[in-house]
């Protein structure tokens, strides 16, 4: 019923732009199947070891798309000024929308960004041609792009509040014993740091 469960919330998050109105529990539940499942030994010899391992392998990566998305959303629509359906978002997530907002217009504040007025065609002065201006040849920064960054999975020994991930995406919160898929140049400074621990996950 689990595996149903996440099947379904994770299809519905992938086919549909709007962000899904999930149960505030729905994640933590997952969170705790997944971790169960994977505790559960499993025995390749067997058919119901080689289901097991199947089972594991697909709800891990569901579990991380499904969180992945509905970050990516609530991510690009607060960058963008666009409204979020604040029914829609978990507890933690609505904590995290509330520090990302706040990060956000701090940003916006500090770099001294000129407000945006639309005018209507008509009022709208014609532009004179502004002098040409020589610029330094700056050098441009690498991208990181998604599928280059490698996510591994940990265990968080204590308690920590969202990070932002190499790949600029934001992560967590997450609680003790939580499962979590974050990027690997994370979670190597998490793990030194003593803050959370890598889990091998069978492929």
């Amino acid at each position: 019923m689990s595996y149903n469960t996440l099947h379904k919330a994770w299809e519905k998050e992938r086919n549909e732009e709007e962000l899904q109105d999930i149960p505030d529990t729905l994640l933590h539940e997952m969170k705790d199947y997944i971790t169960t499942l994977n505790r559960t030994p499993t025995d390749e010899d067997t058919l119901s070891g080689q289901l097991t391992r199947k089972e594991k392998a697909y709800a891990n990566r569901m579990l991380r798309e499904l969180t992945e998305n509905r970050l990516r959303k609530i991510i690009t629509r607060e960058a963008m000024g666009e409204s979020i359906d604040a029914q829609a978002m978990t507890p933690e997530e609505q904590r995290l929308h509330s520090n990302l907002r706040q990060l956000i217009s701090g940003y916006r504040q500090g770099a001294d960004l000129p407000e945006i007025i639309d005018e209507p065609d008509q009022a709208r002065p014609v532009p004179s041609k502004p002098a040409p201006v020589k610029r330094k040849k700056s050098t441009p920064q690498p991208v990181i792009k998604p599928g280059e960054v490698e996510l591994i999975v940990v265990r968080f020994l204590q308690p920590i509040p969202a990070i932002m991930g190499i790949d600029m995406k934001a992560y967590g919160p997450f609680q003790p014993e939580e499962l979590g898929t974050i990027p690997a140049q994370n979670a190597e400074n998490l793990i030194k740091r003593g803050i959370a621990k890598k889990v091998e996950v069978e492929p």
